[in-house]
């Protein structure tokens, strides 16, 4: 899957706010593109993994790990 400049934005808005995501895809995609695009908000934590944290509930939420122990799938 490709990730749009619509993407990077809407993962971060996510990220932010903390947002809870149903679709795993999703999530992870998300995750991916803040890994990839977050020297563009220095605002946000640097050289790190972002990845899809599933819930209790069955939803996603995009968090952040250390690189130490995260997977390259986005998932921890």
């Amino acid at each position: 899957m490709v990730i749009t400049e619509e993407d990077i934005l809407n993962a971060k808005k996510a990220f932010e706010n903390k947002e809870e995501i149903t679709d795993e895809a999703i999530a992870t995609l998300y995750a991916k593109a803040l890994t990839r695009n977050s020297k563009k908000f220095p605002e946000l934590p640097q050289k790190v993994k972002y990845v899809a944290l599933k819930q209790a509930s069955g939803t996603y939420i995009v968090d952040w790990r250390s690189t130490e122990t995260c997977s390259a799938e986005g998932r921890p």
